[in-house]
């Protein structure tokens, strides 16, 4: 079965593991542990969730009413708008309980799960905890305690709304003007171009981003949203959508600052083009069109402009957040079969006319990751290429400053054995290469065990760079929960244990972890009843 990070990687677009971010799997794992069920949910929570289009909630709709209900991701992959590897992504945040027999059932059990979580350090010791509440499809209650606390409410209607009070994250359209939470920082993948908006949601996360009331309905073909926050920022959005197009007009007013966006789906059988237009104190617009001709092949290419005076504080589209402005890019993607083809050319028209530093950036991804078999043995090679450039004035001339960025992966598995060795080398503007290399060994008992799971890893991890400036960013095993990305510069070394046992009756599963590394000691427990 698919890992949460492989899903995870395919649902966000994301490269690898180091281009997310702890509050992207902090959701992920909680839709893990509180599956969305597709069959019984409201259109309002299958779109709160972030999993799905506006066309893929119509289009499951369209089938259930249709064939009858999805019982398995095989089935989903089956559904148009899906693909056979997407639905098994999706699995792992989907349960498929069907309607009985008889007519439709309203499901209604109540499900609770709460963490609980010590990590020393030198520094001291910090306590973390998350509880949450659902209420089958119809109520949710999120509270989370770390440096500060959060707290969120969640009602879903029997016709399509869904109410918010406390904390909540607000994703809308492409991203220009309203994107709380998690954002690609560039184009890592074919699969990165175009975003799902979810609307308003919940959360759980320790770092939210908005605290508030919002109410929106998700109607057969029309979307309407508005919130409030305690900081008195006002939010609004509506949509109209249906089998291949939709439509969105998105503002938000605060502190006598407004700013408003038009955003746009249209599906053309194999291709699909979208777009966003923005203004705030400045204009930006992003517009691009993704053609999957046939199974696993696809190709996306995106323009995007922002003015020196754009500054729209909630945005996160992608390789944009509100701190970006005064740049005009265009980036393309292509994916076939195992491998990922992007590259991305940007340029700062007024750091240009100025002369500034870095007035044009290059950046192309190349990512390889077949996978074969070996005997008993699972074998998966995963080789990533980057290559990024940056263009400065140098004298009358200007002078272009590269780095070189390559990996390998090399995974394989056997039954519940597991490693990974990873090596890693780069090269930056000054010619001086660094590297770093882990190699990770395993165990993990079968996914499907009935009662009793249990795992181990042990990693050890050597680096030996010049400087700051060539880092390496290498993602580390942790905690559930917990995501760590660490900076590697200098010379270092590390190693890190990490153990988990999970223990499940009828009603009710239990699971520990401990984690001991160079730089911390962590224990984490978790229940979840139903």
């Amino acid at each position: 079965m698919m890992s949460l990070i492989e899903a995870v990687l395919i649902i966000t677009g994301a490269g690898s593991p180091e281009e997310l971010e702890e509050s992207e799997m902090e959701r992920f794992e909680s839709l893990a542990a509180n599956p969305v069920c597709i069959n019984l949910a409201s259109t309002a929570r299958m779109r709160a969730s972030g999993l799905f289009s506006d066309y893929q909630i119509a289009s499951i709709q369209d089938y259930i009413g249709r064939t009858g209900d999805i019982l398995s991701a095989t089935e989903l992959g089956r559904v148009p708008g899906f693909t056979p590897p997407v639905a098994q992504a999706l699995a792992l945040f989907l349960s498929f309980e069907s309607h009985s027999p008889a007519g439709k059932r309203h499901y209604r059990s109540i499900r609770q799960d709460a963490t609980a979580r010590a990590v020393v350090k030198e520094a001291g010791t910090t306590l973390a905890g998350k509880y949450h509440l659902s209420y089958g499809e119809r109520a949710e209650f999120y509270l989370s305690r770390r440096e500060s606390t959060t707290a969120s409410a969640v009602i879903y209607g029997k016709r399509p709304w869904k109410a918010v009070l406390g904390d909540f994250n607000a994703r809308f359209g492409q991203g220009l003007l309203l994107w709380s939470g998690f954002s690609l920082s560039g184009f890592p993948s074919a699969g990165s171009f175009s975003r799902n908006g979810s609307g308003f949601s919940g959360t759980g996360s320790f770092s939210p981003s908005y605290r508030g009331i919002c109410l929106d309905y998700s109607g057969r073909s029309t979307m309407l949203a508005a919130g409030a926050t305690d900081s008195g920022a006002l939010l609004a959005s509506a949509g109209w959508h249906g089998r291949s197009a939709s439509i969105g007009l998105n503002g938000f007013l605060d502190s006598g600052k407004s700013g408003f966006s038009a955003d746009w789906k249209k599906g053309l059988g194999h291709l699909t083009l979208f777009g966003e237009a923005a203004w705030d104190d400045g204009a930006a617009a992003l517009a691009g069109t993704t053609w999957a001709p046939e199974y696993k092949t696809s190709a996306s290419i995106l323009l995007r402009y922002y003015s020196p005076g754009y500054s729209a504080p909630g945005a996160g589209a992608v390789r944009s957040s509100g701190a970006v402005r005064d740049e005009a890019g265009i980036a393309a993607g292509f994916a076939r079969k195992w491998l990922n083809c992007t590259v991305d050319m940007a340029v700062h028209p007024e750091k240009l006319r100025l002369r500034k530093k870095n007035y044009q950036q290059f950046k192309s991804v190349v990512n390889a990751s077949p996978s074969f078999e070996w005997g008993a043995w699972q074998i998966s090679p995963v080789i990533r290429w980057v290559e990024r450039m940056q263009v400065s004035p140098s004298g009358d001339g200007y002078s272009a400053v590269w780095r070189h960025d390559l990996r390998l992966d090399l995974k394989a598995s056997k039954g519940p054995l597991q490693g990974c060795l990873r090596l890693n080398g780069v090269q930056t503007a000054d010619y001086k290469a660094g590297g770093l290399a882990y190699l990770e060994l395993g165990y993990k008992t079968a996914r499907d065990t009935a009662r009793f799971q249990a795992s181990i890893y042990l990693r050890g991890t050597i680096c030996d760079t010049p400087n700051w400036t060539s880092r390496i960013y290498s993602y580390e095993r942790d905690l559930p929960g917990c995501f760590t990305v660490p900076a590697w510069y200098g010379q270092k070394k590390g190693l890190s244990l990490i153990a988990g046992i999970s223990y499940r009756t009828r009603r009710c599963r239990q699971r520990l972890y401990f984690r001991a590394s160079t730089k911390d000691i962590k224990l984490q427990y978790q229940i979840w009843t139903w």
